[in-house]
């Protein structure tokens, strides 16, 4: 092997997802490099000799690629391999599907959704996994889903338009409100299309989620689509490290590299509290629209026009919690969306807040999320590699 490692890399840049894959990579290089690259976005044509002929120290692929070929080669690789089952041993980074599934459906949750939709991609097997994991974070709190798989033809393209209208059908019998996951956020970006198509209001009738949080899709949605943020970043400096370590000839006991959830982006896809009760609606409302500082029950309450005990009792009905659980949540929330701002300091949160001090403020949110704003923001972008096992 030369002083400088070549490297294949095989990761598309036309998607959001795909850029921050490679930027974590690139970060990686840079820290620990130098390496040089080879980019083939596509395909190994035109690469197939080189890699027989041992061209690459080490390779970093998506699984659209021809495995087949690249396991020949008997090099060091890695597969961010988000569809196809890796063989046994191959290292691979995966979606963590189940919490993807689990925070939207926690969030319809919280929501007062009490019916629920899945839409996927029936050829794509990561699509195919997060409904399931949809399903049964539901099934366990005794909550049943209405899924839907489609075939390519079956989705509708971008203007909206679909060769079938099963989906269509499918979406108009759902008991509405209802709130759905999409499998992607292409796939939420059609079913918008086809809800305006087929007068179903979003979100009124029907509350729509993505997943990746690509700005270009969820920007472009009418409305603005809410997404589920993934750590691509994340994936691909971790990726990076492990493919390091293999050409350094180490062995890795846990193959699996998982591009972990950093957040769910609500937007006005979803921005909805499905309760047909109007005093538990004024409650919400008054809660949202002070979420800056401290909420205290006695004020939402006389929002409400309700006393404290019929209320209380009205959010066990609705959301299985109190109204005090419920003003702390959504406090959090509120401080996640400025956590995400990263020019903004603990200090100046805390100060926009109500907060006296930045420790008072730490101390709240970790009572509420079990971790501290810090570590809330290292796992938006984490830079460190993976442990050494």
């Amino acid at each position: 092997m030369s002083s400088i490692p070549k490297i294949l890399l095989m990761v598309e840049s036309s998607r959001e997802s795909g850029r921050k894959v490679i930027a974590g990579i690139a970060d990686y290089a840079r820290q620990f490099g130098p390496w040089q690259f080879q980019w083939q976005p596509v395909g190994v044509q035109g690469i197939s000799r080189k890699i027989r002929e041992g061209a690459f120290d080490g390779m970093l692929v998506r699984d659209v690629a021809d495995l087949g070929e690249l396991r020949e080669a008997n090099v060091p690789c890695v597969v961010f391999s988000y569809g196809l089952k890796p063989d046994a041993g191959q290292v691979c980074v995966t979606s963590d599907d189940a919490a993807i599934a689990s925070t939207i459906a926690t969030d319809f949750v919280r929501r007062g959704f009490r019916n629920f939709a899945f839409v996927g991609l029936r050829d794509a097997p990561w699509a195919l996994n997060r409904g399931r994991h949809f399903e049964a974070a539901l099934q366990s709190q005794g909550i049943k889903s209405d899924l839907f798989f489609a075939d390519a033809p079956e989705m509708p393209d971008r203007n909206g338009q679909a060769s079938g209208r099963a989906l269509t059908q499918w979406l108009r019998e759902l008991p509405k409100p209802v709130a759905l996951m999409a499998c992607n956020d292409e796939v939420a970006f059609r079913l918008l299309k086809l809800c305006g198509a087929a007068d179903i209001r979003v979100p009124e009738d029907c509350a729509v989620v993505g997943v990746d949080n690509d700005p270009v899709v969820c920007g472009l949605s009418h409305p603005p689509l809410s997404s589920v943020s993934i750590d691509h970043h994340q994936a691909g400096y971790f990726a990076a490290a492990a493919l390091d370590r293999m050409i350094q000839g180490e062995s890795l006991e846990q193959p699996v590299i998982m591009a972990r959830v950093s957040a769910l982006v609500i937007r006005q896809s979803s921005n909805l509290i499905a309760v047909d009760d109007p005093a538990v609606s004024k409650a919400i409302r008054f809660i949202q629209q002070h979420d800056d500082r401290r909420v205290l029950v006695d004020e939402v309450a006389c929002a409400a026009g309700l006393n404290r005990r019929a209320l209380e009792r009205r959010f066990l009905e609705h959301f299985n919690q109190g109204i005090q659980t419920r003003c702390r949540e959504m406090r959090c929330d509120h401080l996640e969306t400025l956590f995400r701002e990263r020019h903004l300091s603990l200090e100046q949160i805390a100060f926009q807040c109500g907060f006296s001090e930045s420790g008072h403020l730490t101390r709240f949110y970790a009572s509420v999320r079990s971790e501290t704003p810090s570590s809330y923001r290292k796992r938006l972008v984490q830079l460190e590699p993976p442990p050494q096992t």
